[in-house]
């Protein structure tokens, strides 16, 4: 019985090591499919601003990942210009337009701005925040049957985690930024942070088992000699 219990109290330990937690932010724009960030029309650039939130300290991001669902542009060929811009913020808060620009987990809060749809790139001169291009999406098969795909974005593939991670900590904030010129329907967006438990150094688990085995030994040891 003894044996058993030292067997699950090692599976414990070495699982620790090992747990993950899953965060899944999903936007709503108050209007038709909530989440789809308003079809991601032409006529603006957008910003998903979230506050409020941080990672444990016992915690490191592992993961994050950006998915646009079922995206699809409206046309083929819009004047030349067809791409959706995608960003990471350090902050999506604007101190020039007098609002509140982020809001709590899991929603956030999305911000309009108007795009004249000159093929500017809106968020790379921003100044009040820190950004990261996260990737530029060109849909030359558009129009009602054109392809439809889901676009999902690795950030460890990326090489994005350290500036979500630093961003977070800048404030317990940050913001995702989005500029289409031109229109991409879609069915949805939705971004997830995946944690887990922060690292013992190296060799730190096998250290730990070690030392719970040798004290499991030693007091297997004094109870055959009671």
């Amino acid at each position: 019985m003894f044996r058993r219990c030292i067997t699950a109290s090692l599976a414990i330990v070495a699982a620790s090591a090992v747990q993950a937690t899953v965060y899944t932010f999903v936007p709503n724009d108050g209007s038709g499919d909530p989440d789809d960030i308003w079809d991601l029309d032409h006529s603006n650039w957008y910003t998903w601003g979230i506050k409020n939130f941080s990672i444990p300290a016992n915690e490191v991001i592992t993961e994050a990942v950006l998915t646009i669902y079922n995206i699809n542009n409206w046309t083929a060929a819009e004047n030349g210009r067809n791409w959706l811009r995608l960003y990471l913020l350090d902050t999506a808060e604007n101190p020039s337009n007098g609002r509140v620009d982020e809001a709590n987990p899991p929603t956030g809060r999305l911000r309009r701005y108007s795009d004249t749809d000159n093929g500017i790139d809106n968020i790379a001169g921003l100044s009040w925040t820190a950004k990261r291009h996260i990737a530029t999406y060109t849909d030359n098969d558009g129009g009602p049957r054109g392809d439809v795909v889901t676009l999902v974005y690795s950030f460890s593939t990326l090489g994005l985690l350290g500036d979500l991670t630093s961003y977070i900590a800048n404030g317990n904030n940050f913001g995702l930024g989005f500029d289409p010129d031109c229109h991409f329907w879609n069915t949805g967006v939705k971004f997830t942070i995946t944690t887990g438990t922060r690292r013992l150094p190296e060799g730190g688990v096998t250290l730990l088992l070690l030392a719970f085995g040798v004290g499991a030994t030693a007091w297997m040891g004094r109870g055959r000699s009671a």
